[in-house]
């Protein structure tokens, strides 16, 4: 079981770093986002990233899950070849068309979005920027299927690299604020596009065939009203918040939800490695039980990088930010674990997966989408940005909630909900634990905290998290690696191991 997980972990880490890797360089940026950019210029900033996320989930018309669906069902190049180029003919035949309508109304969503008519030209770029990224969307996905893990985190940095070094030239040295942040992504997606398409049209030679096109359309476009109302319950926060106060207030919340979106960094990446490992291990026959360690073993690690985020977020903001951004401090805790609930709800998704009912999923994000929505008319306007954070953090727990409920119904997965709900409490417990801690110092707040977000591994242990075997292995392989610690592991082994003979069934 450690080997599996450790296996799983390998390649979350390496995914994660490389198609996420935007996400730690956008967290390296606000420093100086946060002196270059008012609260306001922010909040434009991240209005264009609104409109681009929906953008890119219309015109990928759920390709992204499409491909890998089929293509592990073939086991020769020539099957799999058709299958991308399958992908490649949707993405000319629909996606480019699609993205010609918001270029013609530019002006009218300039307004709609921005509020402001003249701010016309980031719609273009925003456009632009996702008819590339659909486009390299196609080399990545080749990428991870065939497990070029490494391969795809080095063009993925450099990918991030590019748009990082152009962000700083943009806004630090030219001085062009939130379109300078929003230039730097296009030029960055436009480069690797010349660079790595050509990989991606050579699969062409597999010819046109509209039956695998119909196939995979049909697959794929059930995710786009998922993705929909994803960006409901994800992104609109923003428009309410623009609507019933000001840009300003959309940007401090914008800092906020990027300082928890160092958490999707791990939620999005173990997304990229799941689905191989689900279908990888679907024929084990101990498979069901596999997927429910796998799921706990997975809250465990969201819920020490939470701990560790909500714990020190006001540090990080006074670190890193100016003061007219220090409220942000209060959101993130709630954003970041409404994340954690996004990500179980993925890990939830196994029935939907595995039984091509992707109209589950659908309902699922539909029906949390619905409960944003009618909380954001009823909390923003009343509490604003903190509404937005706890309309948020209901939606995605209505998400996950729904998705389990669904999905059990379908293929069975024996979690111990008791398990999982102790590891819960003990995240809970140490967090308010933390939030007595008040001091004028960072450093002494930091030296107080650390100790309490370290409790929670022993935490884990208390809750029969890790099965004996892979305790005792774990543990041993710590000290092969880390010497020095044997002296201490001799006296915390028999501590740690002591119940731990039997698992409990």
């Amino acid at each position: 079981m450690l080997n599996q997980f450790r296996g799983l972990l390998g390649h979350t880490l390496i995914y994660g770093l490389g198609n996420y890797g935007i996400k730690v360089f956008g967290f390296l940026l606000i420093p100086l986002y946060t002196r270059f950019l008012a609260p306001a210029d922010y909040g434009v900033m991240a209005l264009v990233s609104m409109y681009t996320q929906v953008m890119f989930i219309v015109m990928n018309l759920g390709q992204s899950t499409s491909l890998f669906r089929f293509y592990y069902e073939h086991d020769t190049e020539e099957g799999r070849e058709r299958v991308v180029a399958a992908s490649i003919w949707i993405v000319i035949l629909f996606a480019v068309p699609l993205a010609a309508i918001p270029l013609l109304f530019n002006r009218p969503l300039a307004q709609l979005i921005l509020g402001d008519e003249a701010l016309w030209f980031l719609m273009c770029i925003g456009t632009a920027t996702v008819l590339c990224k659909v486009l390299l969307r196609m080399p990545f996905a080749i990428m991870r299927a065939a497990d070029q893990s490494k391969r795809y985190a080095g063009w993925s940095l450099a990918r991030n690299a590019v748009s990082m070094v152009l962000a700083v030239v943009l806004v630090a040295g030219l001085h062009q604020g939130a379109t300078g942040v929003v230039m730097s992504q296009f030029l960055a997606e436009l480069v690797f596009c010349f660079l790595l398409t050509g990989m991606t049209f050579r699969m062409l030679r597999a010819g046109f065939h509209w039956k695998d096109i119909k196939e995979q359309l049909l697959f794929g476009l059930p995710f786009v009203p998922v993705g929909a109302a994803s960006f409901t319950l994800d992104l609109t926060n923003r428009w309410f918040l623009k609507h019933y106060y000001s840009t300003s207030d959309v940007g401090i919340f914008s800092l906020g939800y990027r300082f928890a979106e160092i958490l999707t960094f791990a939620v999005m990446a173990f997304q990229l490695s799941w689905p191989q490992f689900l279908f990888k291990n679907r024929r084990e026959p101990d498979a069901p039980q596999l997927y429910a360690d796998m799921t706990a073993y997975y809250l465990a690690v969201m819920l020490f990088l939470w701990l560790g985020l909500a714990v020190f977020a006001p540090e990080l903001l006074r670190i890193m930010a100016t003061p007219e951004f220090y409220p942000a401090a209060a959101l993130i805790p709630i954003i970041s674990f409404a994340l954690v609930f996004d990500g179980m709800g993925f890990m939830f998704n196994i029935g939907a997966l595995f039984s091509k009912k992707t109209i589950l999923r659908t309902i699922s994000v539909t029906v949390a989408a619905a409960v944003n929505v009618g909380l954001n008319f009823v909390l923003i306007p009343r509490y604003g940005m903190m509404g937005a954070a706890w309309a948020t953090f209901i939606g995605f727990l209505v998400q996950m909630s729904t998705t389990l409920y669904l999905s059990l119904h379908i293929y069975h997965v024996p979690y111990r909900y008791g398990r999982l709900l102790g590891m819960l409490a003990a995240a809970l417990v140490i967090y308010g634990a933390s939030v007595l801690v008040d001091t004028h110092s960072v450093i002494t707040s930091i030296a107080i905290k650390v100790p309490l977000v370290l409790l929670f591994p022993i935490a884990l242990v208390s809750v029969g998290l890790f099965d004996p075997k892979d305790l005792a292995a774990g543990l041993t392989m710590l000290e092969k690696r880390v010497p020095k610690s044997a002296g201490v592991l001799r006296y915390l082994r028999p501590l740690l191991l002591r119940g731990h003979h039997t698992r409990e069934p």
